[in-house]
């Protein structure tokens, strides 16, 4: 059954909204940011635009059993700005997509990203945000964190995470935020997709040990609700993490701990929940030589989904870049991804395990002070063993971008 009118005035309603507070914080920012440049008397503030156009291919768009061959045309208009006084410094972009994908789909898109990103320091604190708006994809920003196919829909997320830093000695700080996420999809009872919101926060202090470690320790408490089908999810825990740097841009990170995720839904005539203890941990090594740089990841992270379950995702992933000349780049990046669902499923849903891989090879040549051309190859693979599911999909692309003079202004 589709949504009513009712629901789709309300959502329209919500939609307003949500932009109309965006909109308030980006502009309090800016108030904000033209009070302390006018106290200060120092600042510096930068635009960059650019434009780019796509052309690409993919054999298998969906990932998906049938045929899903696509071409596809992108135009990228997007606007960088920049921002800094003593005190403060913003930064942050607009930039949308216009796509059209014909073949075995016939489909008109249009992403945007408003990313922004804040911070105001004095003697002793240090205040941030960053969040934003998009709205892209299933197959794009959700994949790449879950690893999780899901139906192809656009989805619109609003994140904002303000935060806290106070430093204790020179040695020792605090840090504290708070994360706020918000899920919209398109058509998603239909795909059997549902809305979800993320509320949490993080505190706990950080420890320089010398000048090449440093070691953290954090509390986190998150709540995910899902009213659609009336569940609520919660996690907490602890976990530790160190920093080292080796020298020679020979750098390392690790981090680990434990999460007792809970869950309740309420159902016709009662109340069902679910309790599991998860460990979740994080380790990068990331080497910079004088025209590359490698960078390796081991991961395991809890995530909320379309799907209306916490993901538990294990992902090994690694990438690599080197200055062929001062104006061509060659980059390969790929990952691995091991995708189940947390015991949260009280609403009887199985949820199989599946896999998804990807490796993507990039080239890029600055063939002028403002333009650049790029040719990307990306091989994808998913598997979902119980089902007896496997499907790949080969697609390409050629970019040109045409990237216009700086405007700054500094007093």
């Amino acid at each position: 059954m589709g949504p009513s009118n009712a629901d789709l005035n309300c959502s329209s309603v919500g939609t307003r909204l949500q932009f109309r507070l965006l909109a308030g914080l980006f502009g309090a920012t800016m108030l904000m940011t033209s009070t302390v440049t006018g106290e200060v008397g120092a600042a510096e503030w930068s635009a960059e635009p650019s434009m780019s156009v796509k052309g690409e291919y993919n054999s298998n768009l969906l990932l998906f059993n049938g045929d899903n061959e696509v071409w596809g045309q992108w135009a990228s208009p997007a606007l960088k700005f920049k921002g800094s006084t003593e005190s403060l410094e913003v930064e942050g972009s607009v930039k949308s997509d216009f796509v059209h994908y014909y073949g075995s789909q016939d489909r008109n898109l249009t992403n945007l990203y408003f990313p922004l990103r804040a911070s105001y320091h004095l003697d002793r604190h240090t205040f941030g945000f960053e969040g934003g708006f998009t709205r892209d994809n299933t197959l794009l920003g959700e994949l790449k964190q879950t690893g999780l196919v899901l139906g192809f829909t656009q989805r619109s997320m609003w994140t904002a995470i303000p935060s806290w830093t106070v430093g204790i000695t020179e040695r020792l700080s605090w840090q504290s935020n708070y994360q706020f996420m918000d899920a919209q999809y398109e058509n998603g009872v239909q795909l059997g997709l549902v809305d979800y919101q993320v509320y949490g926060g993080t505190t706990g202090p950080t420890y320089n040990v010398g000048l090449l470690d440093q070691v953290q320790l954090t509390g986190e408490y998150t709540l995910v609700r899902t009213p659609f089908i009336k569940q609520n999810s919660t996690y907490y825990g602890m976990q530790g993490g160190w920093t080292h740097d080796f020298g020679h841009e020979l750098t390392s990170s690790l981090s680990g701990g434990a999460r007792f995720v809970n869950s309740t839904q309420e159902i016709s005539g009662g109340t069902l929940s679910n309790h599991e203890t998860v460990w979740v941990y994080r380790g990068t090594l990331r080497k910079k030589f004088e025209r590359s740089m490698v960078q390796m990841d081991i991961s395991r992270e809890i995530n909320p989904s379309g799907f209306g379950r916490l993901l538990r995702t294990d992902r090994v992933g690694g990438s690599l870049s080197h200055n062929l000349t001062e104006t061509v780049t060659a980059s390969l990046n790929g990952g691995l991804y091991f995708v189940g669902a947390i015991a949260t499923g009280t609403s009887g849903l199985s949820f199989p395990q599946s896999r998804f891989s990807s490796i993507t090879s990039n080239l890029s040549w600055k063939c002028s002070p403002w333009w650049t051309l790029e040719v990307s190859y990306t091989y994808a693979e998913r598997a979902v063993d119980s089902l007896n599911q496997w499907n790949f999909a080969n697609s390409t692309f050629v970019m040109l971008t045409y990237g216009g003079p700086k405007w700054s202004v500094s007093r």
